[in-house]
């Protein structure tokens, strides 16, 4: 079993970025001014299938209860099941869904740049929901996957460290004599 670290949700975070980076591909297809609940349903239900079978190994830090955990996985469930049937949201409800979940977890897991992220995808989904052209849900979404993977990238720098400076190399070294 791995040890319980904040930076264990590095996985979840980049597959967050996935998500919304396939969601501003599918509104700019689709023409559509925010988000398409469709997708974020199927691909949402399905991220969180992939996110417990990485925490089942890699588990994450669990600094909150357990029931509100519990409910704050509940809730975004039900958001991205029922978020897309609230008309004035323009489908944006599964994505307002996820990016308030988010913040909940970030504060549940007491990680600032989770709830950086989630804050940036629950704005986006708000502005693409209040404004009607069809380009401002895919850029919006394209500034959310870019704030997940920076995201993922700083908690797999705090699970892991950076890398070793490179070193010069000395070239008289290698010349044989």
């Amino acid at each position: 079993m791995g040890s319980r670290h904040v930076g264990n949700n590095w996985v979840p975070m980049l597959g967050m970025a996935v998500l919304f980076l396939g969601g501003a591909a599918v509104a700019l297809m689709s023409n559509s001014n925010g988000a398409v609940p469709f997708y974020y349903l199927v691909n949402g239900l399905l991220l969180t299938a992939i996110t417990g079978i990485w925490f089942l190994r890699h588990r994450p830090a669990l600094l909150g209860t357990t029931k509100a955990y519990l409910y704050t996985l509940g809730g975004t469930e039900l958001g991205l099941l029922f978020g897309g049937l609230i008309g004035p949201l323009s489908g944006c409800g599964p994505w307002l869904t996820l990016g308030a979940g988010m913040v909940a977890y970030g504060v549940l897991e007491r990680a600032r740049v989770i709830v950086t992220a989630g804050a940036v995808a629950f704005v986006g989904a708000f502005l693409a929901a209040t404004i009607s052209a069809p380009v401002v849900g895919g850029a919006m979404q394209t500034a959310a996957a870019a704030a997940f993977a920076v995201a993922a990238y700083r908690l797999h720098t705090m699970k892991h460290g950076r890398r070793p400076p490179r070193r010069d190399v000395d070239l008289s070294n290698l010349i044989l004599k």
